[in-house]
């Protein structure tokens, strides 16, 4: 049931909406984290804790010794912090519709690991070929949004400005 309503919700969303707003995703956080700015920044863009559901952040946060294939444990105290944040500003605490999609489109229970694991990343990123991220030396990774997307770190992804670096757009494909 939730899957249909995910599926409606996005349905309903492509058909109302102009291309120019379809094209435009807000999932910048309501709130900021000091801790969170602290203990990620260094490393990696700050993900938008909307972008996944409650119960991944909990999943991520609880294995920083293996975060990714890097350890990137803190100390207690942050990680609680940084957990709460992430936590109290997941997907099912957020009202927008990005949210309310991506947590449509998840099955039942699901804890995805990655945001690029998502049917809702997927389904954005169709016409991206993999060998356009992970065979292009200047993006290398799903995880690297700021290498197409200008606004990724405040939260804004509009693919209609999305440039994939050594690729360039012809009548509305990515060609290299």
């Amino acid at each position: 049931m939730k899957k249909v309503v995910g599926l409606l919700v996005l349905c309903v969303w492509a058909t109302t909406a102009s291309a120019v707003s379809i094209a435009r995703v807000e999932v910048a956080p309501l709130e900021t984290s000091k801790a969170y700015q602290q203990a990620c920044a260094a490393c990696h863009m700050l993900y938008a804790p909307s972008m996944l559901p409650a119960r991944s952040w909990e999943k991520i946060m609880s294995n920083l010794n293996n975060h990714f294939d890097d350890n990137a444990e803190v100390t207690a105290a942050v990680n609680a912090e940084v957990t709460a944040y992430l936590k109290r500003n997941a997907a099912e605490n957020d009202e927008r519709r990005y949210a309310k999609s991506m947590l449509g489109l998840l099955k039942d229970g699901e804890t995805p690991d990655y945001i690029s694991d998502t049917k809702y990343f997927k389904l954005m990123h169709d016409a991206v070929k993999p060998k356009m991220v992970l065979g292009n030396p200047d993006v290398r990774s799903f995880a690297r949004c700021e290498a197409c997307h200008s606004q990724a770190q405040e939260g804004k992804f509009n693919s209609i400005e999305a440039r994939i670096p050594n690729y360039f757009r012809k009548a509305g494909r990515f060609v290299h």
